[in-house]
């Protein structure tokens, strides 16, 4: 891919196919309307000519089979050569995913354009017919302004899939954790504060004793010896210390009325078991995230004083393959 070039803003890869043809009545683009179930297809050459009106493509391997027979077919009766033909859409949805990856995969130019800008190139940018949406598309893609190469592939790709769900499992943690906190300060308030109970938050000892019947006169009732084996057994550094101080603050603190005790305990329970689900999911993406950054370049960004697995992971996957990546001025 050239690095410097005064059509920064257009696609190398298909810039390289016009040069190739020399002749733009020897090129075909296929502009495709994704969708849900069908796709909406229309061929053209490299004037624009419209090669074959728009019609019916099926969101299926059966839909990827026929439209290359239609354009093997159109090739072999206009004399152009297969690999002068170039497909795009504008940025496809999980829905389009696995047919532009399956025509990537059968050797086929795929690209991407921006959808704001295809709205643009649209004769009539006000209405939207199949028609008009397929124009803009084919506009954009004759104009070489199109994305032949996804920064994410590959390792790249399968490394930013975790990266992004570890990231909305850490939001959603965060929301159960503001929901525990909530409940624990009606059943006993404070306990989640290391300066008042000893315990650090959301360890292993707070969730066990937050797990079952928890509150401030049941921790006030325990007996001493079974409160320092459970703090013990659950990896507190002071168990007797920090028992000790625990049942001294349950002492000082309001309770609610017991009317409100059992719904309340339940309530904390479920969130507890939801908050231990995601904490676990979350570690085990943490070491699949490891094992694929270790498999990339981005592995070495963890040598920066300060950057970790999980940062390193996040800039390597939003980032790509550096082999494949746009221009450093594009990149920025």
């Amino acid at each position: 891919m050239k690095k410097s070039t005064i059509y920064s803003n257009q696609s190398q890869e298909l810039l390289r196919v016009f040069e190739e043809a020399g002749n733009n009545s020897k090129i075909m683009c296929v502009p495709i309307d994704f969708a849900k179930k069908n796709h909406i297809v229309m061929f053209c050459n490299g004037y624009g000519d419209i090669l074959r009106k728009p019609f019916s493509v099926k969101n299926s391997l059966e839909g990827v089979k026929y439209l290359i027979e239609q354009v093997r077919r159109s090739c072999r009766h206009r004399g152009i050569n297969s690999h002068h033909v170039f497909f795009g859409g504008e940025d496809v949805g999980s829905f389009a995913e696995n047919f532009v990856n399956t025509l990537r995969s059968k050797g086929w130019l795929v690209a991407g354009v921006n959808a704001h800008d295809a709205k643009k190139q649209r004769a009539n940018i006000q209405a939207s017919t199949d028609r008009l949406d397929l124009m803009g598309i084919a506009s954009m893609l004759l104009n070489r302004r199109a994305n032949c190469s996804p920064a994410q592939s590959g390792i790249y790709r399968n490394l930013r899939t975790l990266v992004r769900h570890r990231r909305k499992l850490v939001v959603m943690a965060t929301e159960v954790r503001n929901r525990i906190h909530t409940v624990v300060d009606r059943l006993f308030p404070g306990f989640l504060d290391e300066r008042k109970t000893g315990i650090v938050p959301f360890t292993n000892s707070s969730l066990y004793l937050m797990e079952e019947r928890f509150s401030a006169r049941q921790i006030r009732r325990r007996k001493r010896e079974k409160l320092i084996e459970i703090l013990r057994r659950h990896g507190t550094s002071k168990p007797e210390w920090t028992a000790d101080k625990l049942q001294q603050y349950a002492k000082e603190v309001l309770i609610p009325p017991d009317e409100y005790i059992s719904t309340l305990q339940l309530s904390l329970s479920q969130h507890v078991k939801h908050f231990r689900c995601l904490a676990e999911t979350i570690e085990q993406l943490e070491r699949e995230i490891a094992i694929w950054l270790a498999q990339t370049q981005g592995a070495f960004l963890t040598t920066v004083r300060g950057i970790g697995i999980v940062l390193a992971a996040g800039v390597t996957a939003e980032i790509g393959d550096p082999l494949q990546q746009k221009p450093l001025n594009n990149l920025v």
